[in-house]
C-alpha cells in the first residue's frame, strides 16, 4: 500500500489463501503496521506470480485511513 503511484515506501499487506477451491484470499496487517499509517487514501494492489515467474495483478483499490478515536 502506497500514499501515491509515485511513493517510494509502501507498507505491506500478509496475504493467506483462506479458501484455496473457492479463490478465496485474505489481506491482513499487523497492528504495528497500521499505527504507522496516516489519514488519508492510499492505494494497493495484490500480484500473484506463477510458477514460471509471470505476475498477473489480481486486485487493486484505494483504502481510505480514518484516525482512531479510541484509545
Amino acid at each position: 500500500m502506497r500514499k501515491s503511484y509515485y511513493s517510494s515506501t509502501s507498507n505491506n499487506f500478509t496475504v493467506t489463501v483462506s479458501n484455496a477451491a473457492n479463490g478465496e484470499i485474505t489481506m491482513a496487517m499487523t497492528a504495528a503496521n497500521t499505527a504507522n499509517l496516516t489519514a488519508g487514501r492510499m492505494l494497493y494492489d495484490l500480484l500473484i506470480t506463477s510458477p514460471t515467474a509471470v505476475k498477473t495483478r489480481v486486485v487493486e483499490g484505494i483504502a481510505t485511513i480514518l484516525p482512531s478515536v479510541t484509545r
